[in-house]
């Protein structure tokens, strides 16, 4: 039985919903369509799951802007875009409830090939470290990282990798 908090939470599932429509947003913004979509949560917490999400890979950090502006604590703020992750969780009627709201979907220039092999190392650490109880884990998550990769570039290079790991695995 694992200890601690359990991996799963119903405002990152919300969050992954809001991201899947978006294809990639900051924070407040995340906060405020999450506040008009869904029941009311402050924005620490949509900042500490977006955080979160992006440690254990649901979410990904594509870029970091420096906005100027007039506010309460100074002249500029610094936005991090998130977009969806290859471990994103997904809840179908979240997702309507979203696609039934007026979430425009943005184009997103980002180079996926460095995220990807981001990935691709740190699955290859979790093999390195993972023992006979883990296998059936890791080929999952192989399995969506294969999945993300498809959906993020065309390059064979990095599908031959996980396939790679997947082998190892079996």
């Amino acid at each position: 039985m694992q200890r601690g908090r359990p991996p799963k939470s119903e405002i990152r599932e919300k969050i992954t919903a809001i991201l899947d429509q978006l294809q990639f947003s900051y924070g407040y913004e995340i906060y405020k369509h999450y506040k008009s979509l869904f029941n009311d949560a402050t924005a620490r917490v949509i900042y500490y799951h977006l955080k979160k999400g992006a440690e254990i890979g649901e979410f990904v950090e594509v870029n970091v802007k420096r906005v100027m502006g007039n506010y309460s604590w100074g002249d500029e703020t610094e936005r991090v875009y998130y977009a969806l992750g290859p471990f994103a969780k997904t809840n179908q009627d979240l997702f309507k409830k979203a696609i039934n709201s007026n979430l425009k979907k943005r184009k997103i220039d980002y180079e996926w090939d460095k995220e990807i092999s981001k990935k691709i190392s740190e699955l290859k650490e979790e093999v390195k470290k993972a023992g006979s109880r883990d296998k059936q884990r890791l080929m999952n998550k192989c399995n969506k990282l294969l999945e993300w990769c498809k959906t993020k570039t065309k390059s064979n290079n990095h599908k031959q990798e996980i396939n790679a790991i997947m082998s190892f695995l079996k």
